[in-house]
């Protein structure tokens, strides 16, 4: 089967690497099928749905970064490929789940709600602004964040309660892993690209908060973030995403 073209959209490394988890994920997806893709970036050009990352995919302009990989497996042939386990699995559809709609937003808070993260994640994500223009702008952009984390629901907490929520996840993704390599077994799959999109994103962003103060309690993620960047970055600097061949 052909390979088909796969131009990525993703944010500017800003962080020294992809910010987004779910760029990372894909990209990390990617490298693992050892499919070739193109990357493009960008600060203010959105998907389909509004969102980043999308997908230029043959001219076809897709959204999401599961829809962009179901499609993805189909031009190419690999659906299926990962191993059985990983299909029937439900702790699969569980844990990332759980990565990309709950401690995605605890992350989100990190960085644009608390004022300790904001503090050191503003000039990193905006410095490429006027500075006559950097305060409005990101002023603006915070307050369509904050309204938007209030919307989901995680911003209604206080940021002890959201991070006591983050805390447990983190304990959560580490049971789960356990003594394994990755988390369905001996070979990673779709799963391990999102987790790792997520950690990689604690471990290796210069930025610092409870989150990664939690990841850090369990030698096991550690590790785990560190084998994969080894065997999918290698060349990386951080966790990956920095526009690296």
């Amino acid at each position: 089967m052909e390979t088909p073209s796969i131009t990525i959209h993703q944010f500017p490394p800003f962080l020294q690497m992809q910010a987004s988890p779910f760029g990372l994920k894909l990209e990390t997806w990617l490298r693992m099928k050892k499919i070739p893709y193109e990357t493009e970036v960008s600060f203010t050009k959105m998907g389909p749905k509004n969102k980043v990352p999308f997908a230029t995919i043959n001219n076809e302009v897709i959204g999401d970064s599961e829809l962009i990989i179901d499609r993805i497996e189909k031009e190419t042939g690999t659906a299926g490929s990962v191993a059985p386990a990983q299909v029937t699995n439900s702790n699969d559809i569980l844990i990332r789940r759980m990565v990309e709609e709950h401690m995605y937003f605890v992350l989100m808070h990190s960085r644009w709600i608390d004022d300790d993260g904001w503090a050191v994640f503003q000039p990193l994500v905006f410095g490429h602004i006027p500075s006559i223009f950097r305060s409005i702008i990101s002023r603006k952009i915070r307050k369509i964040v904050r309204r938007n984390l209030m919307a989901q629901g995680i911003s209604r907490h206080s940021s002890s309660e959201i991070y006591a929520k983050g805390a447990i996840d983190i304990a959560a993704l580490s049971g789960a892993l356990g003594n394994k390599q990755y988390f369905m077994g001996k070979e990673p799959g779709l799963v391990d690209a999102s987790a790792y999109g997520f950690l990689a994103n604690l471990l290796y962003a210069p930025l610092r908060s409870p989150l990664l103060a939690a990841v850090k309690k369990y030698p096991n993620l550690v590790a785990y973030g560190d084998r994969m960047r080894r065997e999918i970055w290698p060349n990386s600097p951080r966790g990956g995403g920095e526009l690296i061949a």
